[in-house]
């Protein structure tokens, strides 16, 4: 048959049909025993001998796309170059072996790593599970990923960050010939709003943290577990960044001088900061460390992963403890906000 899309679904569930093969090509898809889909297989003879090559697997590669394939195909066997099937036919599996390609390679910080693979495995591979790469398309993202994630509340930069995690993912492995075509190339993240919209000025929004509010905050987090309080304590009492809070060490916390320096490796703009500690932050910071050396954490962070590792939080869990609060009504950097403005009002 002239293979097609729809000669595909009319023998695909036909036990009698093993395999399916082009009039125009020694083009042939051979389906796969459970009937799911198959591998595209091209044939070449040379000497009276046949050389089969694996050059896609349906349904990662359609019907409409596999003589585009065919044809580049034809090219590198002309130059003796080797042909690999597609390795992907899922969305998650792609987005996987992206993130892993990136730790291997190691270009990105540690704490970059550790946020794309929070990402991928927190959102993008899970909202994506088992959907085709070739079903992708706006509407599938939109429905997917970018209401999902409103609705959920989160923020502009974080929607827009997971985007381009999955974006990057698809040109990556087109770029790199592990899928024949990327059906993202041609989708921007400005596509989802109207276009007065402006990512900028959504990104910068006024303080959802009143000072009347506090009223209420501070009971729901003196409920919280040890370590959340003290993260969310400490943010509150010095206008702190979430990112320099979380890698707080014992070490730049001074009892005795009254002060927790946060040194420049881990500022975000790079400069070092020294925070004066009130006599109720240093009551606290020690009975949180009595507690920490009760229960065998000889960590030199505040929060640590685990007793058994020495590494501070991911800053996906740091924010999960913020939302475990706020309800996503806040977020960490409105705590900064409103410290800063209640200081501007005691002058």
């Amino acid at each position: 048959v002239k293979i097609s899309d729809a000669q595909i679904k009319r023998h695909i569930n036909d036990q009698r049909v093993r395999q399916l093969k082009d009039v125009r090509c020694p083009l042939y898809l051979r389906f796969n025993a459970s009937r799911t889909g198959g591998t595209w297989w091209f044939y070449r003879y040379e000497a009276g001998k046949q050389y089969p090559y694996r050059i896609a697997k349906y349904p990662g590669t359609q019907a409409k796309d596999i003589m585009d394939v065919v044809s580049a195909v034809s090219v590198q066997i002309a130059k003796g170059k080797a042909i690999e099937c597609n390795r992907f036919e899922t969305v998650d599996q792609l987005v996987d072996w992206h993130v892993q390609r990136q730790c291997t390679l190691k270009r990105s910080t540690k704490e970059r790593l550790n946020n794309l693979k929070s990402m991928a495995e927190t959102h993008v591979m899970s909202l994506f599970h088992g959907v085709a790469i070739t079903d992708m398309d706006h509407q599938k993202i939109d429905s997917a990923l970018i209401q999902p994630m409103f609705e959920q509340g989160y923020s502009v930069s974080y929607v827009r960050a997971n985007f381009f995690l999955l974006k990057t993912a698809f040109s990556i492995a087109r770029r790199l010939k592990h899928i024949t075509a990327n059906p993202l190339s041609e989708v921007q993240f400005k596509t989802f709003f109207p276009e007065t919209f402006s990512v900028t000025e959504a990104q910068i929004k006024g303080c959802r943290v009143n000072t009347e509010d506090l009223i209420d905050i501070l009971p729901a987090i003196g409920q919280q577990q040890p370590p959340q309080r003290l993260l969310l304590m400490m943010m509150l009492a010095h206008g702190s960044r979430i990112g320099e809070t979380r890698k707080a060490l014992w070490k730049n916390i001074s009892f005795i001088e009254k002060r927790w320096l946060i040194p420049k490796e881990d500022a975000k703009n790079g400069v070092a900061m020294s925070y004066p500690l009130t006599s109720e932050m240093i009551e606290l910071l020690r009975s949180y460390q009595a507690w920490q050396r009760e229960l065998g954490y000889n960590s030199d962070h505040l929060f640590p992963l685990s007793r058994w590792n020495n590494q501070p939080i991911h800053s996906a869990k740091a924010s999960e403890w913020v939302r475990g609060v706020s309800k996503k009504a806040w977020s960490a950097h409105d705590l900064r906000k409103r410290a800063r403005s209640i200081w501007a009002e005691l002058g």
